[in-house]
């Protein structure tokens, strides 16, 4: 019988077709920031099916000689992954005896030592100041998992990225680790689909990868030669550049001698070459070689993303530029600019909350916002052919996102290094809460939850039930929700910088366990705080109105705003004509056997069931009127009381 692991593979492959205009990376050089650091930033916006909620902490092993490192195809939903508490950690365990664990698709020889770090859907930050941030592309190839129809391939980019972190502490290890076991291994990407139904504009990958020595490399990797094996470029982010990428390659040219800046597979110019993707002539350019050679419009999803976040820092584009063809299909934003003025932490926040604001793109803006400026956009019926919206860089549909702060090991314990600035659910409704890659665990209330179960223990439904109510009337709710993300999100600044103050009087592993103390508290604070805005929300923006307390007057009614109610028949009188004849009722399917006799016995049981109406000359009505009433209240209250009396756990134990 085949293992959970294989039964769910070829539905994890086929539901990851659809992701592949997904997630957007983001890396930085250490002097294009304000404070010396480098940064990698991810959004994961692969929300077409569910996902796996939690954030696990993998725990650092010493391994003895021989032993193996199996590899696994991930699932996207929950559970992630089931296996042997004793391999990946506890989170990973079973839960019950239904999860079954999973069979792993192969092994390469463990190491005697493999770090800790936080995982996602993806490996996102180790315990000695390496964070890695992805992006799915197309490429020309296409690969698939060894064990299923058509695979021959081993890792995918979510294996890689773990790998990479068990074993690296710098960018460039991690590069040719990766790029080393995918050649010899296989690489393949769920976006690929399956054999039958191959999908070339999720099949390949990107990753930004940013360390403690100072460096950010952008790796792009896709399946290599007769869909096995893998060819990759990788070029390190000039010190003083921002490098973004929204679902596409980016590497251009490449200086190979100089291998301080750029590194890639030995087949990556023969390969492109036998395949005629290159005539060998020209000076050789990976993306114009190997990226999906897609000329629909939907190029601009991914390139109208590049633009907004170059414009955010000081170097705008042409919005265009993904529609103006050139020699080789269409043309390219840079690898990466120089920005205007130093970068911060919390711009880097501003950027991954951006829906296009104030730009020609704004999402705040026209119809499809509605009356109060709505920025989301939910997908069109299935059956709807054609059209789509702008894609923003703070989508509805992302499960996480986080900026990764790395400071030098010069001045850091490892352990403090990377400092993970977290947030659940969509970045414009999330606050980033400072995780520490050397930290060894989170409030449980990030490792609870799943989305087909509301639960008041998990941090991410905090966040998901505000960003919905939020929609409810967006410009209304939004600015209050601001100023609390902004009160949160200074208030970990202070106690960061607090923290990093303490260098000097603590005991460097004193200094980490309080580092670590003050993340695991704030988070804490953090979703009690935001589970307490929720409600509040709920009470005070309800049924179009805004209530602030209990007075008639501490009740304001917004409304709808004019120009919205001209486009609405709000206006429009009705029209009354004299010719309009009233419309014919239908007959009744089946007519009583005696009609006469049936409606005569209706009005006599009417007669007799009809409370008597209050006449305006007497008060005899009302006193009886008032009595059917107080019977009926009566008799509505009791039930209400036996019903809570009889059935306690149904009234106050719904939400688990």
């Amino acid at each position: 019988m085949m293992s959970y692991g294989y039964a769910l593979l070829g539905l994890v492959l086929l539901l990851a077709v659809h992701m592949s205009i997904s997630c957007t990376l983001i890396g930085v050089g250490r002097k294009a920031t304000s404070d010396g650091s480098v940064m990698v930033a991810h959004t994961d916006d692969a929300g077409w099916g569910t996902a796996d909620l939690r954030v696990v902490r993998v725990p650092a092993k010493h391994h003895k000689h021989g032993d193996k490192r199996y590899v696994y195809a991930f699932n996207i939903q929950y559970p992630r992954v089931v296996l042997h508490s004793d391999e990946r950690g506890h989170e990973y365990a079973p839960e019950d005896h239904h999860q079954k664990h999973f069979k792993p698709l192969g092994h390469i020889p463990q190491v005697k030592h493999t770090y800790a770090y936080w995982d996602q859907d993806y490996g996102l930050t180790n315990e000695v100041g390496l964070s890695i941030a992805e992006s799915t592309a197309g490429a020309k190839t296409v690969g698939f998992p060894l064990h299923s129809p058509g695979g021959h391939n081993l890792f995918d980019v979510s294996e890689l990225s773990r790998v990479a972190l068990e074993r690296c502490d710098s960018a460039r290890c991690a590069v040719e680790l990766m790029g080393h076991l995918a050649v010899t291994h296989g690489f393949y990407n769920n976006g690929s689909g399956t054999a039958a139904r191959p999908s070339y504009d999720g099949s390949a990958e990107c990753l930004a990868i940013g360390d403690k020595h100072g460096e950010v490399w952008i790796f792009n990797i896709m399946t290599g030669e007769n869909n096995r094996s893998a060819v990759w470029a990788a070029q390190r982010v000039p010190d003083g550049h921002i490098a973004a990428i929204a679902n596409t390659f980016t590497i251009r040219t490449m200086d190979l001698k100089d291998k301080d800046h750029y590194l890639a597979s030995d087949n990556v110019h023969s390969f492109a070459k036998k395949m005629g993707w290159w005539d060998g002539r020209r000076e050789f350019d990976f993306t114009a070689a190997y990226a999906f050679a897609d000329k629909s419009e939907e190029r601009m999803l991914p390139d109208r993303r590049t633009w907004r976040i170059y414009d955010l820092v000081g170097q705008s584009f042409d919005p265009y530029l993904a529609f103006k063809p050139r020699a080789n299909g269409f043309e390219w934003h840079p690898f990466s600019v120089a920005p205007k003025k130093p970068i911060s932490v919390r711009w880097m926040h501003r950027i991954l909350r951006d829906y296009y604001e104030d730009t020609p793109f704004d999402q705040t803006k026209g119809n499809a916002a509605g009356p109060f400026g709505n920025p989301v956009r939910w997908n069109a019926n299935a059956s709807v052919v054609g059209g789509g919206w702008e894609r923003p860089i703070s989508i509805f549909r992302a499960t996480y996102s986080f900026v990764t702060q790395i400071r030098s090991h010069k001045h850091y314990p490892d352990a403090l290094t990377a400092v993970m600035w977290y947030g659940l659910d969509a970045p414009h409704g999330t606050v980033y809460c400072p995780i520490y890659g050397g930290q060894s665990k989170l409030p449980k209330s990030y490792t609870t939850g799943m989305q087909s179960k509301v639960s008041l223990k998990s941090a991410w439904w905090a966040f998901s039930l505000m960003n919905n109510w939020v929609l409810i009337s967006y410009n209304v709710m939004h600015p209050e929700r601001v100023r609390n993300q902004k009160r949160l999100e200074d208030k970990a600044e202070a106690w960061v910088k607090e923290v990093d103050e303490n260098k000097h009087h603590l005991h460097p592993q004193h200094w980490v366990e309080h580092a670590e103390k003050r993340s695991y508290d704030f988070a804490e604070e953090v979703v009690s705080e935001w589970w307490e805005l929720v409600f509040k929300f709920m009470a005070k923006y309800n049924n179009g109105n805004v209530i602030t307390g209990e007075l008639v007057s501490d009740m304001n009614i917004p409304g709808y705003p004019e120009w919205w109610l001209k486009e609405t028949d709000y206006f429009q009188k009705p029209k009354i004509s004299k010719h309009i004849k009233p419309v014919a009722q239908p007959e009744p399917e089946f007519a009583p056997a005696s009609a006469a006799a049936t409606s005569e016995a209706t009005r006599q049981v009417q007669r007799r069931a009809a409370p008597v109406l209050p006449d305006a000359r007497s008060g005899s009505g009302v006193v009886e009127v008032m009595s059917s009433v107080s019977l009926v209240l009566f008799g509505a209250f009791g039930a209400v009381v036996i019903l809570r009396l009889t059935d306690k756990r149904t009234m106050y134990n719904e939400l688990p």
